[in-house]
């Protein structure tokens, strides 16, 4: 009788352990389904795993969120790529407007500005010798006329520095003291 009893026992805690076990197995399978996962499978992960499982389906993404966001992401870049096409061809048309109210405008004119005019080149500089009058500019008033070797001792004493504007008669614009040849590196 006893050993009955034991058997009894052990049929029931296999029973509680099965019914509980396949509670595990359904909540899981409701989770995973309405998380837009494969219901069967996690049926069995639930039953195998029991809360184990279930902490799993829990911490696992919601499928039917990820798939919504895509579609949104897939539709909105969609209609990005459409507004870039749009605004691509008004530009496109403004572009060849312009460029056709200019051809209108250098044809009454008689001008082609489509090819922009060449830059004026510097004249050639001028001979540089010990009897040069050169003029530099300090605070912004011209001082001089001072010679070549006046003008290399200024240098060297930093009286005026490689930045220092200076001219002399031919040359076509004042320049930096530091960018004419026979000045250039004498500030040490």
């Amino acid at each position: 009788m006893v050993a009955m009893l034991a058997n009894t026992e052990d049929v029931v805690l296999v029973l509680i352990t099965i019914v509980s076990k396949a509670i595990f197995g359904v909540i899981c399978a409701i989770i995973a389904q309405s998380r837009g996962r494969n219901a069967t499978g996690w049926f069995f992960i639930g039953f195998a795993l029991d809360c184990i499982g279930m902490i799993l389906v829990l911490s696992l993404p919601d499928l039917k969120i990820e798939e919504e966001r895509d579609r949104r992401r897939t539709l909105e870049q969609r209609k990005l790529r459409e507004q870039i096409a749009k605004e691509r061809q008004v530009a496109d048309s403004r572009h060849s407007n312009i460029e056709r109210r200019l051809n209108v405008h250098d044809e009454a004119l008689g001008l082609d500005t489509s090819t922009p005019p060449a830059l004026p080149t510097a004249g050639p500089m001028p001979q540089i010798s010990n009897e040069t009058q050169w003029f530099y500019a300090r605070d912004n008033e011209r001082q001089g006329p001072v010679s070549t070797k006046t003008l290399q001792h200024l240098l060297l004493t930093s009286a005026i520095d490689d930045d220092t504007l200076v001219w002399s008669e031919g040359m076509p614009d004042w320049m930096p003291v530091g960018r004419m040849q026979p000045f250039s590196g004498e500030q040490e």
